[in-house]
């Protein structure tokens, strides 16, 4: 499968509305169909909503419910256990980075530190796994 294969869906959870704008241009330009929550309740309703997200991009630091709470939902849910989620999060504490791997994130991003073409081939590396 293809990164521009129309069945990839991600979904971005990020409440700064200027990243979120950056972000979605970047992945649209790569093939990716982007799903936008700006806080975790929205997050939680899209998962329910398109079971055809293949990996989430995840913020921590949001309003009505924390990157880690939306972490630990999703990994208590069977349906989405092994889905890939990727923190990005300006959090770039080494116990913060720990906390979410150890919460279940596939990978950790610190924002500012990793370009966009290198999240895009994150990406690809676990949305396209089997």
């Amino acid at each position: 499968m293809e990164l521009d294969d129309p069945a990839i869906t991600i979904l971005l959870v990020e409440d700064d509305k200027i990243l979120q704008e950056l972000y979605v241009d970047r992945f649209k330009v790569a093939g990716l169909k982007v799903l936008q929550a700006f806080d975790g309740m929205q997050a939680m309703e899209l998962l329910k909503a398109h079971p055809e997200i293949r990996l989430v991009m995840l913020d921590i630091m949001m309003p009505k419910m924390s990157g880690y709470d939306v972490l630990f939902q999703v990994r208590r849910n069977p349906a989405w256990k092994s889905l890939p989620v990727i923190i990005v999060s300006a959090l770039a504490d080494i116990d913060d980075q720990a906390k979410g791997l150890q919460l279940g994130a596939t990978d950790y991003i610190t924002k500012g530190e990793t370009l966009p073409g290198e999240i895009i081939e994150k990406i690809k590396k676990y949305a396209l796994a089997p």
